[in-house]
């Protein structure tokens, strides 16, 4: 059943560029069908570490103003959870979000779906978006199902970071290194490394990097001191800057 559902999807997508919202209203109307799916987001994490909606069907307008929207990486919410632990976030008992979500038993839940389920988004295996799917039934947790959303989350990324008009991606050069045009040395960044630029320049501290990517603090740490190297700069500041006037942008031979 669920292969089907995969196949359609992929054949969806393969026919030509669709709207964002043409997409996850496919998905509520026919890929998500066999769990009773009502409606779907997507949320992206922008520079300033907040999760932020960018697309949406079928959601109760009352919804959003009862959630905030541009809620901090470093608060607890199932969203941020499946970003931060990279893996599915379950929620079976709305409109009880259950003692773990203490900001959103704050607030009266407007639906009334019994089900919440929110996958990680990921970019050159760095989780970067979040899809949220409200479900009318209770969704009972299982290897098929787990496995199923997973793949559909895997298509919105591979789909998402191909659009042109959504500013989801890294943005990473694929398949190549990049080095600086402006550096005392002629090694060059490796994918990465370049991420992590990029992070610093968005701001984001090593604890936030080394959560996103999965790696130890410890492992960021050197990684920075190894770019500060190549780029030939003494910081994060004039790293952001060698970053942000487009002097990494230059293509090496890999």
């Amino acid at each position: 059943m669920y292969i089907k559902r995969v196949s359609e999807f992929i054949s969806f997508l393969s026919l030509r560029e669709h709207k964002l919202e043409d997409v996850l209203s496919h998905l509520v109307h026919r890929v998500l069908i066999d769990i009773q799916a009502t409606s779907i987001f997507i949320s992206s994490l922008n520079p300033r570490n907040e999760v932020e909606m960018v697309g949406q069907f079928g959601i109760d307008p009352a919804m959003w103003q009862v959630y905030p929207q541009g809620t901090s990486i470093f608060e607890k919410y199932p969203m941020t959870d499946a970003m931060r632990n990279r893996k599915t976030t379950w929620i079976n008992t709305l409109p009880d979000w259950g003692d773990e979500y203490p900001l959103l038993q704050q607030q009266k839940f407007p639906g009334a779906e019994k089900s919440f389920i929110c996958m990680a988004i990921e970019k050159c295996a760095t989780p970067v978006a979040v899809v949220g799917i409200f479900a009318s039934p209770v969704v009972e947790v299982d290897v098929e199902i787990d496995a199923f959303l997973g793949t559909i989350a895997n298509l919105l990324s591979l789909y998402l970071y191909n659009r042109s008009d959504l500013s989801l991606s890294p943005n990473l050069p694929q398949g190549k290194s990049v080095a600086p045009k402006k550096t005392m040395t002629n090694q060059v960044l490796s994918e990465r490394q370049m991420l992590i630029l990029k992070m610093i320049s968005e701001n984001r501290t090593n604890i936030l990097i080394s959560e996103l990517l999965g790696y130890s603090e410890s492992t960021i740490r050197q990684e920075t001191i190894k770019i500060y190297a190549i780029l030939g700069c003494n910081g994060r500041e004039e790293a952001s800057r060698i970053y942000k006037e487009g002097l990494t942008q230059e293509l090496s031979a890999s």
